[in-house]
C-alpha cells in the first residue's frame, strides 16, 4: 500500500481558462463533436449530461453494464476527451435515485 501514497498527493489538472469561460451550451456542443468523431462504443452506451466550468463532465449510461465492463467504458471515455477536448476534464456517471420498490412503495425517502 506504501506505494501509492505518492499518488494521493499527485497534482490535479485544471481545466483551461478556454473551458471555463464557455457556456455549458457550448461545452456540451465541444463534447458531442468529440464523441461523435471517437469510438463507436461512446455513442452506443453513454449520453452527455452536464459540462461544468470546473472540469466535470456527467454522462448518463444508456444501457446497464456490468461494473468491471462500466469501469473500464468509463476511463477510456474519460482519457480521450482529455486528449481530444481538454486536460483537466472528469467523468461522473449520473446518481440514480433509490430503486428499491419496497421502500419506495412504504414511503420511505432515504436522502444522500
Amino acid at each position: 500500500m506504501g506505494g501509492y501514497v505518492q499518488y494521493a498527493s499527485a497534482e490535479t489538472f485544471l481545466p483551461t481558462p478556454d473551458w471555463v469561460i464557455r457556456t455549458e451550451a457550448e461545452r456540451l456542443s465541444r463534447l458531442e463533436s468529440a464523441i461523435a468523431a471517437g469510438e463507436e462504443q461512446f455513442r452506443r452506451l453513454l449520453v452527455i449530461v452536464a459540462a461544468k466550468d470546473d472540469g466535470q463532465v456527467i454522462v448518463r449510461l444508456n444501457a446497464p453494464l456490468s461494473a468491471g465492463a462500466r469501469g473500464t467504458v468509463l476511463l477510456d471515455l474519460e482519457a480521450y476527451l482529455k486528449s481530444a477536448v481538454d486536460s483537466g476534464l472528469t467523468v461522473w456517471v449520473e446518481a440514480l435515485g433509490d430503486r428499491n420498490s419496497l421502500r419506495n412503495l412504504r414511503g420511505i425517502e432515504v436522502k444522500a
